[in-house]
């Protein structure tokens, strides 16, 4: 059985599925070989761990995400991911709270999104990975190959279940 996972969890999630502005974004990190930290919320909770960056206050598009990546610092976005707030941000959460990630930018993310409570999507440069954190919770997507993979699998078992029963 599958372990429940949190609204929170779960509306975060809903902002990275396939066919979302910013999964595409991601997806456009991802391809160019680069690793990204995002925060997804641009509150007062959040602006007091920020340090340094620009104001950008400019539309999303996947395009400009996956360009902004190249800087080294954190994008800030808006809560509903349709603007892009700041970018090239320094994020200084609290070094004290917990965190269980070995990487740079993991253990960043999983710092803010447990201090603060806002989905942090952290983007592995070696390992190509995409990774969600909101408060104590943790996501690893899969690639959209793997995902339509197991989705034609099951249609194809449910087609053969199908079979038997006529």
């Amino acid at each position: 059985m599958a372990a429940r996972r949190s609204k929170a969890l779960l509306d975060a999630l809903a902002t990275v599925a396939p066919g979302q502005p910013l999964r595409e974004g991601l997806d456009r990190v991802v391809k160019a070989s680069m690793g990204a930290l995002i925060v997804v919320g641009d509150g007062p909770e959040v602006l007091n761990i920020c340090s340094g960056g620009f104001l950008l206050d400019t539309a999303f598009s996947a395009q400009r995400l996956s360009e902004l990546a190249k800087t080294d610092g954190a994008i800030i976005l808006a809560p509903d991911a349709s603007r892009i707030a700041r970018a090239n941000v320094h994020l200084v959460p609290n070094p004290n709270t917990p965190t269980t990630e070995t990487g740079t930018r993991h253990r960043t993310a999983e710092r803010v999104a447990r201090s603060i409570g806002v989905p942090v999507i952290s983007v592995s440069e070696d390992m190509a990975v995409i990774t969600v954190y909101i408060h104590d919770d943790k996501h690893q997507l899969e690639s959209i190959p793997a995902v339509l993979s197991r989705c034609n699998q099951a249609l194809q078992t449910l087609e053969r279940y199908k079979n038997r029963l006529d």
